[in-house]
């Protein structure tokens, strides 16, 4: 078995750091992280081994080129799917697209949890899924806290498609106004059910979240 560093987009990101991320066998991202110097130097000469990502939504920063460097092996699109996605026009390549799991995912918890999930909470289904993993860290999973900043880096910095957010889900200065629509109740409820139905995973997270305390569970400040 093997072990996998998921990495979100919320600012516990910050507390990261590439001792940690090199202990974990494979990477995933979700969404597009911004390539600045801190969150480079995490994967600095690294495989990333997925890239779960809103195909629909995509960031024209990751080009063809960049996905090179940051060697992406398999990107699984989260949108709903109208092939050929945004994205795999926008590269012209289609040889990184494996999968769309939006529809199985989304009735899977829309029936089970109530929940509208995010691409993170896609991206670990998707890790359990494949029974590759018995340690798994989350990074940057902070499930949108009202008041806290939304991402690690500055609005300034957003996807050029999701700015229309600011000032009305998100604050001008990037903090989360509005409660998500990804339920931030029942994405808590989704993991704590995660965690106790799998004793044999180790599992450790990089969050601002609070979570009920179990003994696979490990909570890294």
């Amino acid at each position: 078995m093997k072990s996998i560093v998921i990495f979100g987009k919320g600012p516990s990101v910050l507390r990261c750091n590439k001792e940690i991320v090199d202990q974990y066998d494979d990477i995933a991202i979700v969404n597009y992280p911004v390539l600045n110097n801190f969150f480079s130097n995490l994967i600095k000469n690294r495989e990333i081994k997925y890239h779960f990502a809103n195909c629909g939504t995509f960031d024209e920063r990751y080009t063809n080129e960049v996905n090179k460097k940051l060697k992406i092996k398999n990107i699984i699109d989260s949108n709903k799917p109208k092939p050929p996605s945004n994205y795999s026009k926008y590269l012209k390549n289609n040889s990184l697209f494996r999968e769309n799991i939006h529809n199985e995912y989304t009735k899977y918890f829309k029936d089970n949890f109530n929940l509208n999930s995010s691409t993170g909470i896609m991206a670990l289904k998707y890790i359990l899924d494949s029974n590759l993993y018995n340690k798994i860290l989350l990074v940057g999973f902070d499930n949108y806290k009202k008041g806290e900043p939304v991402y690690y880096y500055s609005p300034k910095f957003y996807n050029n498609k999701i700015k229309y957010l600011l000032g009305n889900t998100f604050t001008q200065d990037g903090l989360v106004k509005l409660t998500s629509g990804h339920n931030p109740n029942n994405t808590k409820k989704y993991l704590h059910y995660v965690i106790e139905n799998n004793k044999n995973i180790k599992f450790y997270f990089i969050t601002n979240m609070n979570l009920n305390k179990y003994d696979n569970l490990f909570i890294l400040n």
